[in-house]
């Protein structure tokens, strides 16, 4: 939305799109093998100042094939970002994306909770546009980083550290 003095304009949707989904499937975890069972609501938007607003909730169930027992990752954030590309001017361009709300958490079914990532962070991706036009990946940063973010923070190592001994 843009603010003028004396002035509100927003910017109009273009296309809007809900899902409710489930789904069950063989999966594997972090080397072990299971099936996944996944319930979620999604609620997509993008607007015409080449904007877009995602909220979405899903629970997956996953349940170790071995040992019988389960964890539950669960997401339920408000998504925000560029749905076109800026232009930087020098062959690269930048997506920025906002994530606000809980992006991990992963608990044992019926159980403690495991590992939790929450609150706001924003991602700067930087791609190089090659002259067939396909992007390469060049770097991502972070910024505007608030709240608990330990998965984030450790590259997503801690996700397969919590999960192997909840699985096993």
């Amino acid at each position: 939305m843009l603010a003028v003095p004396g002035n509100v304009t927003a910017a109009r949707v273009i296309a809007h799109f809900h899902e409710n989904f489930t789904d069950s499937f063989p999966d594997q975890i972090c080397g072990i093998a299971g099936t996944s069972v996944v319930r979620g609501v999604d609620n997509f938007t993008e607007f015409s100042n080449n904007t877009f607003s995602d909220n979405f909730t899903v629970n997956q169930t996953f349940t170790a094939t071995a040992s019988h027992k389960s964890i539950v990752l669960h997401v339920a954030q408000h998504v925000t970002g560029t749905a076109a590309p800026i232009d930087n001017g020098d062959g690269t361009v930048t997506f920025i994306t906002t994530f606000k709300g809980l992006p991990e958490q992963i608990r044992i079914a019926h159980g403690p909770l495991l590992l939790r990532d929450a609150g706001t962070v924003t991602f700067n991706a930087t791609f190089l546009v090659e002259a067939d036009g396909t992007l390469t990946f060049q770097s991502q940063t972070l910024s505007g980083l608030h709240g608990p973010h330990p998965d984030l923070l450790s590259d997503f190592a801690l996700f397969c550290n919590v999960i192997i001994p909840a699985l096993t």
